[in-house]
């Protein structure tokens, strides 16, 4: 079991969770990615916040963004089309360089691959997962580990120049970052005796750290708090404090971070005199035309939707957007209960 968990993480792995209607999102990373299997853990996240998706990942241990591009199979998950959201994640290392190392080793591998992602996938949304810093006791092991200009690094710096790194990736392709590393070190000042890294090197994620790092997806991809969803990955109160903190410090400037597109807003209610109500939006393209299937055999069309269900119960609202870029249909439950006088 040790050898065949060891060859995984070493040569990657593509998960894979089906759905035909759903948000569909791949991750494509190194170990960040997939140590204690965080694209699972965004699934179960999404889940229990009555979202469909469908999730692959394909990653490599210690993989950077051109190390990616000699995986063949990373190109054949790609290739598969029709996701919604594809997300690349380099090395830290990499993003501790200074701008000219970044403009000959990683920004022609990531051109490499943003090509291929767009030829496949003319309708996807890319994303950059900006990664975190090394605990302190790794940076103290290794005096060699993370240098910039012949200086080693604090965890401070080190998470400030990953941040700046992925923030240049952003200014060179325009496509949003995903802040999993500047959450991660609010949180470390926010709760010290909160543990997010993994103890046999202190590099890597523990679950905590991978919770933290699924519910910033969530929250970056659904343009919502991730609150309200447990998961049985960590224990209760970590989880509530890394919902609150999504909640807290991205919700109100995902505009500013570029995520402003292809998602939908949903919010079902059972009012004071007992209707069962549902109000939606999509946030899409200009001119996208936009069909919503209400689960119970009608159907309506427009950006904006009101609808007043006759009866309670639980509907599959699914939504299909036709654009300029092709179609993409995704899906969502809503849940009525009878009111109770």
């Amino acid at each position: 079991m040790k050898i065949k968990s060891l060859i995984s993480m070493l040569l990657g792995a593509i998960s894979i969770a089906s759905a035909t209607d759903s948000t569909r999102v791949l991750f494509i990373g190194n170990s960040f990615t997939g140590n204690n299997d965080m694209p699972g853990i965004f699934q179960k996240i999404c889940k229990s916040k009555n979202k469909i998706v469908h999730v692959e990942k394909s990653w490599k241990g210690g993989a950077s963004i051109k190390d990616q591009t000699l995986r063949p199979e990373m190109f054949s998950a790609i290739k598969k089309g029709n996701w919604d959201f594809v997300i690349l994640q380099g090395s830290s290392k990499e993003f501790i360089q200074e701008q000219e190392y970044i403009d000959s080793v990683t920004i022609p591998y990531a051109s490499i691959i943003i090509d291929s992602i767009k030829i496949n996938n003319p309708c996807a949304k890319i994303l950059f997962y900006e990664t975190w810093g090394y605990h302190e006791n790794k940076l103290r092991s290794d005096s060699t580990c993370c240098m910039l200009n012949n200086i080693q690094l604090s965890y401070e710096q080190m998470s400030d120049t990953i941040s700046k790194g992925y923030a240049y990736l952003n200014k060179v392709f325009s496509y949003p970052v995903v802040p999993v590393g500047s959450i991660w070190k609010v949180f470390r000042t926010k709760y010290p005796n909160i543990n997010l890294y993994d103890t046999a090197d202190y590099y890597h994620p523990n679950k905590i750290g991978s919770y933290l790092s699924a519910s910033t997806f969530y929250t970056c991809i659904f343009h919502e708090s991730p609150e309200g969803a447990m998961t049985k990955s960590i224990d209760y109160e970590s989880a509530l404090k890394i919902q609150k903190l999504c909640a807290q410090s991205l919700v109100p400037n995902l505009d500013n971070l570029g995520f402003n597109s292809n998602y939908v807003k949903l919010n079902s209610r059972t009012t004071n005199d007992g209707k069962f109500e549902l109000k939606a939006k999509a946030f899409e393209q200009e001119n996208a035309i936009i069909t919503w299937n209400l689960g119970n055999g009608k159907s309506l069309k427009g950006t904006s939707i009101e609808y007043t269900y006759p009866k309670p119960g639980q509907y599959k609202v699914i939504v299909t957007v036709k654009s300029a870029c092709g179609t993409r249909t995704y899906s969502q439950w809503v849940h009525f209960k009878e009111k109770n006088n």
